[in-house]
């Protein structure tokens, strides 16, 4: 896998850094183009809306929420489980 790469973001007017793998920050770029919005803003709006005394790593926060919100994008042929199709070596 990928090595982590840190970039600093505003979230809510203060300076924070994240450790996201490459592929994140490319997915959360999207998103946040997707929307019209800055990846600051874009994540503000994701802390915002959480609890800030159960998070324990934004950054995680961050992954499950890019992995969200392109499920939610994807189209689910009907009687599709949500299981995970692991290739045969």
């Amino acid at each position: 896998m990928s090595s982590k790469k840190v970039k600093n973001v505003c979230v809510a007017g203060k300076r924070t850094s994240m450790r996201l793998e490459p592929a994140f920050w490319d997915a959360l770029v999207e998103i946040a183009q997707r929307e019209g919005l800055t990846v600051s803003k874009l994540c503000t709006r994701l802390a915002s809306q959480l609890d800030a005394q159960y998070i324990d790593s934004f950054s995680s926060v961050v992954r499950v929420y890019v992995m969200e919100y392109f499920r939610a994008a994807t189209p689910r042929p009907e009687g599709s489980s949500c299981e995970l199709a692991i290739a045969a070596e």
